[in-house]
């Protein structure tokens, strides 16, 4: 059967994520360009954090047990476009050990591509794959790109961000 035009969907992208491998300076390089992006964003407030800053950081974080970053880009792309930064803890409750996503940032050109959700669903799956009980985060409320992704993808504890007072960060968790 042969088909037309009509007949054929269009597929987003191929989006590439992959574990930060800190022996490689380019994704030492894209962990500190992209964070420092991040910070330097409105929602963060903290433009004086470089790039030199996060280099330090990723020094830190190559040496810290527990530490999961995440880099993704789409397929063709000629730079990561986006960093997820995780960490182990350990829930009592669950008896089992969770991930709190620290930081998530899609760079502004690469935004709405579905970057954000291919972190999320790599992280999930991790999660799942290693018997890890759920995800949590802490998220600005005047994020509301963030609340949207974290809405999208089952996070609970969101709802309250509507009637939040500017400044308010908001708890989510996520089971897996």
């Amino acid at each position: 059967m042969s088909s037309s035009a009509s007949d054929q969907v269009k597929s987003e992208p191929a989006i590439d994520v992959w574990v930060c491998d800190w022996s490689e300076p380019e994704d030492r390089a894209a962990f500190a360009r992209l964070v420092a992006e991040f910070a330097s964003e409105p929602v963060s407030g903290c433009p004086q954090l470089g790039i030199a800053h996060f280099a330090a950081v990723a020094d830190e974080l190559a040496a810290r047990a527990g530490t999961l970053v995440l880099l993704a880009a789409r397929e063709e792309s000629e730079e990561t476009e986006g960093v997820l930064v995780a960490f182990e803890s350990y829930s009592t409750f669950a008896k089992a050990q969770l991930f709190n996503i620290h930081d998530v940032h899609v760079s502004q050109h690469a935004r709405g591509k579905g970057i954000g959700t291919a972190m999320l669903n790599a992280l999930t799956q991790l999660a799942r794959d290693h018997g890890f009980a759920k995800l949590t985060l802490e998220v600005a409320a005047s994020n509301t790109g963030a609340l949207r992704l974290y809405r999208r993808h089952g996070f609970t504890g969101i709802d309250t961000a509507v009637e939040s007072p500017a400044g308010t960060t908001i708890f989510a968790t996520k089971r897996v």
